[in-house]
C-alpha cells in the first residue's frame, strides 16, 4: 500500500472530523442560511477585497460576479504546495448579509480527481449566527494538489444585502476568524500536516450595497 496516500487518508479524516468539529460545527446543513428578513430589491451589492493582489501562501476572498443585491465571493488559494484541504470559519454580520450558499463546482481541488466521494465540500451556517463553517478537501485515493502555483478558487460564496452598506462598513465585513488551517495530506501527530499560512495571510474584505 502506498504510504503518501494512507496518510493522505488519516489526515482527510482529521480534517473533516476533528478539525470540522474543532470549529464547533455540527450540522450537515449545507450553505442556506435564515431566508427570514427583507432583502432591499433596489440596491446593487459589491465586493471588495482587503488585497486585491494576493502574496504567495495567501488564503484570500476576492470579488465573483454579482446581480442586483447577490454578490459572489471567491476563496481562493495562492502559490502554496501540497494542498489537500482546508477547514475555517468565516464572520460577517447575519443582520446586514444572507448567506445563499456555497458553490465548489470550479474548485482547483477537482483538477484530475473524477471520483466524486474523493472530495469533501460543507459549509454550515447554522450552528452559530454571523458564522459560516467551511469544509473543503480531498479524500483517499485522492492526493494533494502539487502546487497552487496561481491564484485559483477554493470555494464561491454567495451572499445577498438584506439592506443599503456603506462602503467600508463594519456591517459589510467578511473575515477570516480562529480556528482556521490548510492541510498538506501527511499526519502529524493526531492531525493532518499543517500548512503554515500566518494570520495576516488569511485575507478578508467588505461588502457594500447602494
Amino acid at each position: 500500500m502506498n504510504p503518501h496516500r494512507t496518510m493522505s487518508r488519516f489526515a482527510a479524516t482529521v480534517l473533516v472530523t476533528v478539525a470540522y468539529f474543532a470549529l464547533t460545527a455540527a450540522s450537515v446543513g449545507c450553505g442556506g442560511g435564515n431566508s427570514s428578513g427583507t432583502t432591499t430589491p433596489t440596491v446593487v451589492a459589491n465586493f471588495t477585497p482587503d488585497t486585491a493582489t494576493p502574496e504567495a501562501g495567501s488564503i484570500t476572498l476576492l470579488p465573483g460576479s454579482t446581480s442586483g443585491a447577490a454578490v459572489n465571493v471567491r476563496v481562493t488559494v495562492t502559490q502554496v504546495a501540497s494542498f489537500f484541504g482546508a477547514a475555517f470559519r468565516i464572520k460577517y454580520d447575519a443582520t446586514a448579509l444572507l448567506f445563499n450558499g456555497m458553490d465548489d463546482s470550479t474548485s482547483f481541488l477537482r483538477g484530475d480527481v473524477t471520483d466524486s466521494s474523493q472530495l469533501y465540500f460543507l459549509a454550515d451556517s447554522q450552528n452559530a449566527p454571523g458564522e459560516i463553517v467551511i469544509t473543503a478537501t480531498r479524500v483517499f485515493p485522492a492526493v494533494p494538489v502539487p502546487l497552487v502555483s496561481t491564484t485559483s478558487d477554493l470555494v464561491m460564496l454567495n451572499f445577498v444585502a438584506r439592506r443599503s452598506i456603506a462602503v467600508g462598513a463594519a456591517d459589510g465585513r467578511l473575515d477570516f476568524v480562529d480556528p482556521k488551517q490548510a492541510c498538506d495530506g501527511t499526519v502529524v501527530g493526531t492531525g493532518c500536516g499543517t500548512i503554515p499560512i500566518v494570520d495576516d495571510h488569511w485575507k478578508g474584505g467588505g461588502v457594500s450595497a447602494q
